[in-house]
């Protein structure tokens, strides 16, 4: 079983056409990804637009990319749903094929207090024999999981790690050296400080985009070269938020589509990114093509 997650994995769109998932451009989107060098993806996570597909939908596009790189690709698929008894009905249906592990969100919109977070994620991790990565967005979800929380849900066998976004630094620093889960930052632009703080890879939307670079900065910091890596890391920045400028995965898609891998459609409610944020990430990635 797959149990080790670190280095750069991105959370890959779904490509539509006329409103159906595209899963020629969703395999020959898989294949570049994996051709620049990051370590997996997650099919059916936020950037993936998980929340507007259905299960079955999300099934086929892992079964796409499953067969596109081969079972030995690490590929991990998201759960976003926001009772337990649905989200563990979604764990049985997609567990069947097999993925690396399951993305699992906090439940949005509910907002439980601590015992029912914790009740919830040990009730999803229950069943299923899958590795668990826990995904806490607060900004997004309207709960955070507190350091003790976590530490009590780390002890069960198949909670392995946390996709982690809008923490501050000094819960990242206790996050890493006060738990055993392996940490995973989803907020793009801590990528450079999270990972000098001990931090195990980043899940990144933005590494849609010259995922090459995420690659090498990944790399100089684990031999140690944090002068050449925070170069590029300060380099991608402007990247970041020329991505992140309009609702996620407007940009991303925009840019993935003037890149020709991609078609621009998104889902309602969700709406295309507009032309100036279309320009603005052009411009910023032109800068970034003597890297």
């Amino acid at each position: 079983m797959h149990n080790t997650f670190q280095a750069i994995w991105v959370p890959i769109v779904t490509p539509f056409a006329a409103g159906s998932v595209d899963h020629s451009a969703l395999a020959h989107l898989g294949k570049h990804l994996a051709d620049q060098g990051v370590t997996g993806l997650v099919v059916g996570a936020t950037t993936g637009e998980g929340c507007s597909l259905s299960l079955e939908e999300r099934q086929a596009a892992f079964e796409t990319l499953q067969a596109t790189l081969g079972p030995d690709f690490p590929l991990v698929l998201g759960i976003c749903e926001s009772d337990t008894l649905r989200a563990i009905q979604a764990v049985r249906d997609l567990t069947t094929v097999r993925p690396a592990g399951l993305l699992v969100t906090a439940p949005p919109y509910l907002r439980p207090g601590q015992a029912g977070l914790r009740q919830h994620f040990e009730s999803v991790a229950e069943a299923t024999d899958r590795p668990i990565l826990i995904y806490n967005i607060p900004y997004r979800t309207g709960t955070d999981l507190e350091l003790e929380t976590l530490q009590a849900l780390a002890r069960h066998p198949r909670i392995v790690g946390i996709k982690e976004c809008g923490a501050s630094m000094d819960r990242l620093m206790r996050l890493i050296h006060e738990t055993p889960l392996q940490i995973l930052i989803g907020e793009d632009s801590q990528f450079f400080p999270a990972l000098c703080m001990g931090a195990h890879g980043a899940i990144a939307a933005a590494a849609h985009i010259r995922p090459d670079l995420w690659v090498r900065i990944f790399n100089l910091i684990q031999a140690g070269k944090l002068s050449e890596a925070r170069t590029l890391a300060a380099a991608l920045q402007p990247l970041i938020r020329a991505l992140f400028a309009e609702p996620n995965p407007a940009p991303v898609k925009a840019a993935l589509a003037a890149a020709g891998l991609i078609r621009p459609e998104i889902r309602l409610p969700l709406t295309p990114a507009s032309a100036v944020c279309n320009e603005n990430t052009q411009n910023v990635l032109s800068s970034l093509s003597n890297l």
